[in-house]
């Protein structure tokens, strides 16, 4: 099993916090929340991490290829013109071979042992209650992703997916939800695992500040 880090985005709700820093380099702890992700996917014995990059990008890779570029294998998928969530992972994972992958928005901090993602194969989303987050991305029934029902879950961030399911979609541009997840759940093919963990969503500047207390 190999892994992918979504680290292309532009951060804008972090507003002058990402001005000239891109997000997955602010810190929690004195630690880049990217760091963190990094050292978890090691530690589980991960070999190979691809990242997408395009905000700020060079600023990413200069970064983990110094820090961790003598620990594991990083693959740097830069995009000149954002290719959405989906179109990124399609790219940064071209070289993998046909083992499942671990996606992991750069974005979230949490105290899952990554080492669990080993249990579990393709396609899975990890989520958590929707009572733990303020509100649900969809309903899980019987370990399945449904569109249907009351929205009781909400996803962490994580999932597992396989190549050949991303390469159904013949664009180079597409989104990972929309044009890819969505689709399984509408076909009862996607899987869901509940996690009883600590996790948060970095998305603003009070979670940051929150976790930085």
């Amino acid at each position: 099993m190999k892994a992918m880090i979504l680290a292309a985005g532009f951060g804008k709700r972090l507003g002058e916090l990402t001005k000239s820093k891109p997000k997955p380099l602010l810190k929690i702890k004195g630690k880049p929340l990217i760091d963190y992700h990094i050292e978890k996917l090691i530690s589980a014995g991960f070999e190979t991490i691809a990242i997408n990059t395009h905000y700020l990008g060079s600023q990413i890779s200069d970064h983990v290829i110094d820090i961790f570029g003598q620990k594991v294998e990083i693959l740097i998928s830069h995009e000149n013109e954002l290719l959405g969530t989906g179109g990124g992972i399609k790219k940064a994972i071209s070289s993998f071979g046909g083992e499942d992958i671990v996606v992991i928005n750069s974005d979230i901090y949490s105290d899952l042992d990554y080492r669990y993602f080993l249990n579990f194969s393709s396609d899975t989303l990890f989520v958590v209650p929707a009572n733990q987050t303020g509100s649900g991305d969809f309903f899980v029934k019987e370990k399945l992703v449904s569109l249907e029902g009351k929205k009781n879950y909400t996803w962490t961030g994580f999932s597992i997916i396989a190549k050949e399911t991303l390469n159904q979609n013949e664009a180079s541009s597409f989104h990972y939800w929309h044009d890819c997840l969505k689709k399984l759940a509408n076909n009862k093919k996607l899987n869901a695992e509940i996690l009883d963990i600590n996790w948060y969503d970095v998305g603003n500047a009070e979670t940051l500040k929150k976790l930085n207390n």
